[in-house]
């Protein structure tokens, strides 16, 4: 976030996306699960970098999953994350909004 003052004297927020891969806000939303935990996922965006996904549970930040997600023609990929950041909806049931890194198979070995 960055601080910009305009013409008249008052600073406005601007926020600055730092991502290095743009991400895709998914329509229809893709669904999967964390393998070893079989808790069921939802990913609300996706990029070449990682992806956005909400569930029931919270993931404790760094921690390190396997994904398998199902795409429209009911194939399967699994995909390895690391969690960069979590936190908890509005609402009255339990949900989760948490960022997901991909890691390369050398990363976690």
């Amino acid at each position: 976030m960055e601080d910009k003052v305009s013409g008249n004297g008052r600073t406005s927020a601007v926020s600055v996306d730092r991502r290095r891969n743009p991400r895709i806000q998914l329509l229809g939303r893709l669904h999967g699960n964390v393998v070893a935990l079989e808790v069921a996922v939802t990913v609300t965006e996706i990029s070449l970098g990682g992806m956005a996904i909400e569930t029931e549970i919270d993931f404790p930040r760094g921690a390190e999953h396997e994904f398998q997600l199902t795409l429209g023609d009911d194939s399967t990929v699994r995909l390895k994350g690391r969690v960069a950041h979590s936190q908890k909806l509005a609402g009255d049931s339990p949900r989760f909004l948490s960022g997901i890194e991909f890691v390369e198979e050398a990363d976690t070995e």
